[in-house]
């Protein structure tokens, strides 16, 4: 015997209820999101700035696929629609947050003393037109009104909205490669600072910034090109675009476990050339510590803890090494230590040794980086070189 169903549901069969596997996809995703930014939230104590941005970056793309799911969910939509339709598009908002978002979770783990002032609000002025256009255009009306609007989607297949769409992926994309700008200006930053510099690349980073690059271009270039389609082919790279989504969210879940917690970031500014001209005497000092005491054998060994070393202002050292030397700290350091190996490699003494041995003796702590900065400096690989020597002995 079948109850009678009273309310919006009383038009719906059983079977409209039933999510299809492109509504789960976008309902496991939106769910992602919303759990691991709780966990992000409760776990990382004491939490820092980054840790908030990223909680609310999280949540955005929630609310974000949380709302795609309910307009383009026919039944949902369809239910909603008869229960309260000002549900629908209440996320819209969302959309616009992502990018300044993106760029001030980006910019507070890259600078960690980044300091937020008025200003940067204006990045949130898109998202506020947009909420107000939407009350205006949607929320306002009279209810059925609404009904009218959204019951065969048209209010979506609008002009209006497909302008808006078409601003909110190129603000995703605008800010996620100015993200990638800035990642690029850390990495030549971070020579000036730090001799071994794989584990502070932020490499983890440029995934984060490329997916959310990536899914808003695929799906910009879908909502540019649907209508030269054929109907059935413009549903399936839509749909795409969620599955994209849902690996993209996914990923975050072991970068955030893996990844999230290494290297605390530069200081807001570079060490800058407007100090105090050096002095001979502290160049000799440089040079005299390099020689007697070798502190580019130890593999953390830093800008600021050299500096510290020789009782020198961090952006002294920087200027003695980029103006009297002519390199960074990078190319400094990572010198000496190649000269180190060369003598290692020859050194009939650890003939026996392996190449990761010395490798780890001469202060480097990555096998490609060492590979790298040798044959440059020298020409030949490690291996060749201790090969010709000890053929040439």
């Amino acid at each position: 015997m079948t109850e009678a169903v009273d309310g919006p549901l009383k038009n719906l069969t059983h079977d409209a209820l039933l999510f299809n596997i492109h509504d789960l996809v976008l309902l496991m995703s939106a769910s992602q999101y919303l759990l691991l930014a709780a966990l992000l939230f409760f776990t990382r104590r004491p939490a820092i700035r980054s840790t908030y941005l990223l909680v609310g970056l999280l949540l955005a793309s929630a609310v974000r696929y949380l709302d795609t799911l309910l307009i383009w969910s026919d039944p949902l939509r369809q239910l909603i629609l008869e229960w309260n339709p000002n549900l629908l598009l209440l996320g819209s908002f969302s959309y616009w947050l992502i990018g300044p978002l993106l760029y001030a979770y980006v910019l507070s783990v890259l600078y960690r003393q980044t300091r937020f002032r008025w200003y940067h609000g204006l990045h949130l002025l898109p998202a506020v037109l947009a909420t107000l256009m939407m009350l205006s255009q949607y929320h306002w009306r009279p209810a059925a009104e609404q009904v009218a609007l959204m019951r065969e989607l048209d209010f979506i297949w609008s002009s209006l909205m497909s302008h808006t769409v078409t601003l909110w992926h190129l603000s995703v994309i605008g800010y996620g490669g100015y993200c990638l700008l800035l990642l690029w200006h850390y990495r030549r930053q971070l020579q000036e600072r730090y001799a071994n510099v794989e584990v502070s690349e932020r490499r983890w980073l440029a995934w984060i910034i490329l997916g959310f690059v990536l899914i808003a271009s695929w799906q910009l270039g879908v909502h540019l090109t649907a209508e030269y389609m054929p109907a059935h082919l413009a549903n399936l790279t839509g749909v795409a675009s969620n599955y994209l989504n849902f690996v993209f969210v996914n990923s975050l879940v072991f970068i955030s476990i893996r990844y999230t917690h290494l290297f605390s970031g530069l200081p807001e500014r570079a060490p800058g050339t407007d100090a105090e001209p050096y002095k001979p005497e502290q160049v000799r000092r440089v040079e005299a510590l390099m020689t007697e005491r070798r502190p580019y054998l130890d593999s953390t060994v830093s800008l600021e803890s050299l500096a510290r070393q020789l009782s020198l202002p961090e952006r002294t050292l920087s200027r003695i090494l980029n103006q009297h030397f002519g390199k960074n700290f990078f190319e400094f350091i990572n010198g000496y230590r190649v000269e180190r190996a060369k003598q290692l490699l020859i050194d009939p003494d650890h003939s026996a040794r392996t190449i990761l041995e010395i490798m780890a003796d001469a202060g480097f702590t990555s096998k490609s980086t060492f590979n790298a900065i040798f044959k440059k400096h020298v020409g030949q690989t490690p291996s060749q070189y201790r090969k010709r020597s000890l053929e040439a002995g």
